[in-house]
């Protein structure tokens, strides 16, 4: 007996499966970005250079029939301070889109991940906000939590509607390899407004590890053009459920631009509810400087003044280049690099 399909998202995928298929067209992209850091835990210091989420990318999109166009994304990190290189170990997807939005598998940014990279002012450089937001568990299971892209993912967007997104993003394993239980899943979902000069983000997220630790966060980003030079950020997060007990996190930043120089900072504040003496805040000011489209240099110091039982790093987020850190001890970073984007 044969049955209907009555979604029209089921049958969308349906008929884009049947249709023929025609070339990809195919784009490489890239970035090359260098700095050279003096960094500071507070007891050793060192000139170190550091390759900052420099990468190398292939995409492209395929027209189908009904409106519907298959797209792909290999995406890996590039150390250009080191020779080497992880291949498609960045967003690397495979997806559908229509007019029910669009839906993607692969190893991706969750959607808690991408606010932080549409507020931060210094991502991937000295100073970056994951210095606070990523939490390393210490649990073997579940590993680092929040700003990470989930393995084995599928996550849906939905199409604008007034400039409001939803998305969902789910993973039945979250680590590599397969799964018999699934005791490592994961999802992370958010609402979203974004339009010209405008942004404003909600986002929820939760990983699954075992019946004590099922780490949870939530998270909201905003951003706001006053004119055409001054733009306003904020962040926060609220975590629960970590090894290290519940945490906020709240911050904000401006940037203004004048000709080809931008001025930024940001603020930022950790707060841990459930030990003492565990805070610590996060200041970074710096300067951009675009030489044209493509290329931009900029300097940025960066200093978390940590309290007696805090140990958080300036140098963090992206880098390849981490000093670790010393508990109570202030640490610091002066960068000055070179961002190539193609």
């Amino acid at each position: 007996m044969k049955q209907s399909v009555r979604s029209p998202l089921a049958a969308a995928i349906v008929m884009g499966l049947l249709v023929p298929v025609q070339a990809a067209e195919v784009s490489i992209y890239g970035r090359a970005n260098l700095s050279v850091d003096q960094l500071d835990n507070g007891v050793n210091n060192a000139t170190n250079v550091s390759s900052n989420s420099s990468r190398l990318g292939f995409r492209g999109q395929t027209e189908l029939e009904h409106g519907l166009e298959a797209f792909f994304q290999i995406e890996q990190t590039i150390f250009f301070d080191e020779g080497r290189g992880n291949f498609a170990d960045r967003d690397s997807f495979l997806g559908l889109r229509g007019n029910f939005g669009s839906l993607r598998l692969g190893q991706f940014d969750t959607p808690l991940k991408v606010i932080r990279a549409r507020v931060d002012l210094f991502g991937n450089r000295i100073g970056d906000i994951r210095n606070l937001s990523r939490v390393n568990t210490g649990n073997d299971l579940i590993g680092n939590v929040f700003d990470e892209r989930f393995k084995n993912g599928v996550a849906y967007q939905s199409p604008a509607v007034n400039n409001i997104t939803f998305d969902l993003h789910y993973s039945p394993h979250h680590a590599n390899g397969a799964t018999n239980d699934n005791k490592r899943e994961a999802l992370s979902t958010a609402i979203t407004y974004a339009a010209k000069g405008r942004y404003l983000s909600l986002a929820y997220e939760r990983s699954e590890g075992n019946e004590v630790l099922n780490p949870t966060a939530w998270r909201l980003g905003a951003f706001y053009d006053v004119t055409e030079q001054l733009r306003l950020i904020t962040f926060a997060q609220l975590d629960k459920d970590l090894p290290i007990g519940d945490r906020t996190l709240f911050g904000a930043g401006a940037a203004f631009k004048r000709e080809h120089y931008t001025l930024k900072a940001q603020l930022y504040r950790v707060s841990n509810r459930d030990a003492d003496d565990a805070d610590a805040t996060l200041l970074v000011v710096g300067i951009d400087r675009q030489f044209g489209r493509a290329l931009v240099g900029y300097l940025a110091y960066a200093i978390s003044s940590n309290e007696d039982n805090a140990a958080y790093r300036v140098s963090g987020g992206g880098r390849s280049t981490q000093q670790a850190t010393v508990v109570g001890e202030n640490a610091s970073g002066l960068s000055l690099g070179l961002e190539y984007r193609f």
